[in-house]
C-alpha cells in the first residue's frame, strides 16, 4: 500500500478502505523520513569510567560544539569544541568543574564557528532545576 495523491477521485462516494490505504501510506512516508532524520542526530553518551562517546551517522563532521548550561549560567551558551578525533574523551575535556549541576549537548560545526547539524541529546548531571 502506498500513497497515491490521484485518489479519492473528485466527487467519488468515500470508501474506508480506500481512505485507509492512503493514510497508510502516508504513515509509512513519515516513518521513513523520520527514520532518516533520526540517523541524521548525533547522540552522546558516557560510561561509567568517565568516557564520552559520540555516535553520528551524516555527513563527516572535523569539529563537535559543546553547549552547557549550569548553575549561575542558565541559558545554553557555547562551551568550546571538540575535534571528531577526540572521542572518545574523558571527563576533564568536557565536565565543567564545580558547579552543583549542569546540562551539556553538542552539535557539528561547519569551521567558522556556525552549527550545522541537529543539537544531540543532553546529558544532565545533579539536581537539575
Amino acid at each position: 500500500m502506498s500513497f497515491d495523491p490521484t485518489k479519492p477521485v473528485e466527487d467519488s462516494p468515500l470508501d474506508a478502505a480506500e481512505m485507509r490505504d492512503q493514510f497508510n501510506g502516508l504513515k509509512a512516508i513519515i516513518d521513513d523520513l523520520q527514520a532518516r532524520f533520526t540517523l541524521l542526530v548525533p547522540v552522546i553518551n558516557r560510561s561509567a569510567g568517565g568516557m564520552w562517546t559520540l555516535t553520528y551517522h551524516g555527513p563527516t563532521q572535523d569539529y563537535w560544539q559543546l553547549w552547557m548550561r549550569c548553575q549561575g549560567t542558565e541559558a545554553w551558551s557555547n562551551f568550546g569544541e571538540l575535534e571528531t578525533s577526540s572521542f572518545p574523551a574523558p571527563d576533564a575535556d568536557i565536565i565543567p568543574d564545580g558547579t552543583p549541576w549542569w546540562q551539556i549537548k553538542l552539535c557539528g560545526e561547519d569551521g567558522d564557528g556556525k552549527p550545522n547539524t541537529p543539537f544531540s541529546n543532553i546529558i544532565s548531571f545533579g539536581p537539575v532545576p
